[in-house]
């Protein structure tokens, strides 16, 4: 327990003193006491601190400045004045005791004869001994949780550890939209945290032996308040909660929770390179299931049970990217590994049994088919796709869909679902879930490996335009998008039609392309989705 003025009060030099005001405040804490016998006491003073004073060249002060005085001390959270009468002043000013009461400021009155030292002396040791209890509780705390990591602790060992050193309940949980979602709480408690409304929190003022920024929030029904700090280096937004509901915490128990937080924080960093060792584990057999890289049936059989696939049973594999302005973000789940996670938890409600690779710029997703529609799983995938837009308003998503397959075939599978998204998203970016048996035509694409002889599939008028004339080719591909329609596709271009016009006869005066030829006009569309799918390196 911290050393409060009623502790003061019953220390043997103050046993012929008298309280004459302030009765409201004998429970402010104490943590220094400092002889004043000056009114300037906002150059030095320190929160919590009780004042002796003999009210030197008080006497000579109007009302108005020991008003001020007073406020002063109030604002610096003065714990209490001891007044020695007698000396310099036969009574203290009225100004004075009704200042007192109301800033609950105790003020105690004592005889010329009592001496400031055996004030200082025996106030100071009350102090140590308060202040050597606290260091050594801290150590047995300590223990405690150094006991506890020994042992392999978890986060309910901690919260129990704390609980039972606080006396309340308590909670490790994270935060979402200012939701809170329980992961682990003590073995007694029985409160749910989502009834509390976080927006409500409040930063509590920094003790001297705290570390961490606190925050208190009180509970709806306005019964208890619940303490709560964030866990540091925690991505998920972790916090520990202690809810106030037995006792009201005191100093003590915030040494508790300090020392419940740092090894918090040890166990949030040991999971998490445990995890990320498990991962780099999972990613290296996920790579060599779908690259056709294990090398024995064995392997292949263990491979398959730990992933709980099936031989026998249909999968599709998916390939899911994320794009800004059209454009894919080639490192974005590299940049945002938070992101990634939440796309594969969005797949898992769906299919719990996901077998997932993150790379920097995809998300390759093995899903089971069996007892489930085709319709059933567009459906599915429209609602993740329509989830991850709505919380991210500046990307779109796409995904590349293989036909049916088992898992030996995972390796020609993977390659289809890729090249799918890859041929597809160039050929029309406005969808976003794309399925091999859609491409139709599109899908010679796949048997051609080699750059040149896809390059073959370009008329000559339409590569030369496109190396040469950058802007006519653009204006080319428009036209034809729009079904050559030139007022639509000078919209498009946010050009004037007779700008529009002026560039197709540029482009007739450098081609002997004709327009009202369908069988020319579909080749100039099989060129262009050519070079959409090849990268300029390549041309």
């Amino acid at each position: 327990m911290a050393i409060i003025l009623k502790d003061i009060q019953k220390i043997e030099s103050l046993n012929n003193s008298k309280l004459i005001a302030g009765s409201a405040g004998l429970n402010n804490p104490v943590e220094n006491i400092m002889i004043t016998e000056a009114p300037d006491v906002e150059q030095w003073i320190t929160p919590n601190e009780v004042l002796l004073s003999s009210l030197y060249g008080f006497d000579n002060l109007s009302e108005k400045a020991i008003g001020q005085f007073m406020r002063s001390l109030h604002n610096h959270n003065c714990s209490g004045l001891i007044i020695k009468t007698s000396r310099f002043v036969n009574e203290i000013p009225q100004t004075i005791i009704d200042d007192c009461n109301q800033y609950k400021i105790p003020l105690i009155e004592i005889p010329k004869n009592i001496k400031y030292n055996d004030i200082m002396l025996e106030s100071m040791q009350l102090l140590f001994n308060e202040k050597n209890l606290l260091l050594n509780q801290y150590k047995k705390i300590n223990q405690q949780f150094i006991q506890l990591a020994i042992q392999n602790s978890s986060f309910n060992a901690i919260v129990n550890l704390l609980s039972s050193l606080v006396s309340n309940p308590t909670f490790i949980f994270k935060i979402e939209d200012n939701i809170a979602s329980n992961i682990i709480h003590n073995d007694q408690n029985t409160h749910k945290l989502k009834e509390i409304d976080f927006t409500q929190r409040r930063p509590v003022p920094k003790k001297e032996y705290t570390n961490y920024q606190y925050y208190e929030v009180t509970l709806t029904d306005k019964s208890f308040k619940l303490l709560m700090v964030k866990i540091p280096q925690s991505q998920d937004q972790l916090y520990l909660g202690v809810l106030q509901e037995n006792q009201i915490l005191q100093d003590v128990d915030f040494m508790a929770i300090e020392n419940a937080v740092n090894f918090t924080q040890m166990e949030v960093l040991k999971q998490t390179a445990l995890n990320q060792g498990l991962r780099t584990y999972a990613n290296d057999i996920i790579d060599d299931l779908i690259n056709g890289k294990i090398a024995s049936e064995e392997e292949f059989q263990a491979t398959l049970k730990h992933f709980n696939l099936v031989e026998t049973s249909n999968y599709r594999v998916t390939v899911l990217q994320a794009l800004k302005e059209e454009k894919v973000q080639p490192d974005y789940y590299r940049d945002n590994p938070r992101e990634a996670d939440r796309v594969v938890s969005q797949f898992k409600l769906y299919w719990p049994n996901t077998v997932y690779r993150i790379r920097q710029n995809r998300i390759i997703l093995i899903i089971s088919e069996d007892q489930q529609s085709p319709e059933k799983m567009q459906d599915n995938l429209k609602k993740i796709l329509q989830t991850l837009e709505d919380t991210h308003p500046n990307l779109n998503f796409q995904i590349g869909l293989s036909e049916t397959c088992h898992p030996k075939d995972f390796k020609v599978y993977a390659s289809q679902a890729l090249k799918t998204l890859q041929i597809a998203s160039h050929l029309n970016k406005r969808n976003q879930i794309f399925n091999y048996n859609d491409l139709g035509f599109y899908r010679f694409l796949f048997q051609v490996d080699n750059p040149e002889k896809l390059r073959s599939f370009v008329p000559e008028d339409l590569l030369k335009i496109y190396k040469d004339k950058p802007e006519l080719y653009t204006t080319l591909k428009t036209y034809l998008e729009h079904n050559q329609n030139a007022k639509a596709s000078a919209n498009a271009l946010f050009i004037h039609p007779k700008t529009m016009s002026y560039r197709l006869n540029k482009i007739q005066e450098r081609t002997s392309i004709n327009f009202s030829d369908v069988d020319e006009v579909f080749r100039l569309n099989v060129g262009i989705r050519v070079l959409n799918v090849l990268n300029d390196e390549t041309v």
